[in-house]
């Protein structure tokens, strides 16, 4: 079975080199290419089959030191740098090889080897992530989802409801909805999502949630309560 990756690069040419050297092994699938490591992160979240991202280094928004630091632990990085500086750092974040810019197909050969044999002798795929990270100002935070009551889509940003505080982001809140695990929220609203488990009680069209209230909107009425009998 081939082997799942992911690129992450801001260069569109170099995505293109290593997405055409990743066509030519067939022990390689690629799910999916990103000039924006956040929206990589959440991906890898959402799509726990992908077992492999080719990586830069220099990236706006977020690095390539503190998108690995940020990575699930069975996730494999093959760093793709123009940049030789940041190699000890990259193996100190357990990256699997540091390819150098222009990467010649031999060298990319022997990284993905390294890698289809690491991950053979993997056990089996540990349990799934009980968080997500959240970008706010300019800080990433990570938010465990039993912290989490509903997210709220505003205008121009998404708030998160937790149990302790509001936060904001400029996520979107589709972003949130294919984050979250199903088994456990729930859209009842085109600017609301809920946490099933944290729902107080429910009168007619308006779920409350300690000293909070959401309204399910008229086209969720019965996707929610049909979600609500089968909990």
């Amino acid at each position: 079975m081939a082997l799942q990756c992911i690129v992450v690069d801001d260069e569109p040419l170099a995505i293109q080199v290593i997405t055409e050297f990743i066509r030519k092994m067939p022990e390689l699938s690629l799910a999916g290419t990103f000039n924006n490591p956040i929206e990589a992160l959440t991906f890898l979240r959402r799509e726990p089959g992908v077992k492999l991202v080719f990586l830069d280094i220099q990236m706006p928004e977020l690095s390539g030191i503190e998108f690995m630091q940020l990575r699930q632990a069975d996730v494999d990085v093959i760093v793709v740098s123009a940049y030789d500086e940041y190699a000890l750092e990259g193996f100190q974040y357990d990256a699997v090889d540091y390819l150098l810019k222009p990467v010649p197909f031999d060298r990319f050969v022997k990284a993905v080897q390294k890698v289809t044999g690491r991950q053979a002798q993997q056990p089996a795929i540990p349990p799934q992530p009980d968080f997500i990270f959240i970008r706010t100002d300019k800080r990433i935070i990570r938010l465990n989802f039993s912290e989490i009551l509903f997210v709220e889509a505003l205008r121009n940003y998404v708030a998160i409801q937790t149990t302790t505080q509001k936060i904001l982001t400029l996520q979107n809140l589709r972003s949130f909805e294919e984050a979250l695990p199903p088994k456990q929220f729930i859209r009842v609203h085109k600017s609301f999502i809920v946490a099933m488990n944290k729902i107080d009680s429910v009168e007619k069209q308006r779920i409350f949630m300690g000293t909070h209230m959401v309204p399910v909107g008229d086209t969720y009425v019965k996707q929610f309560y049909e979600a609500m009998r089968m909990t």
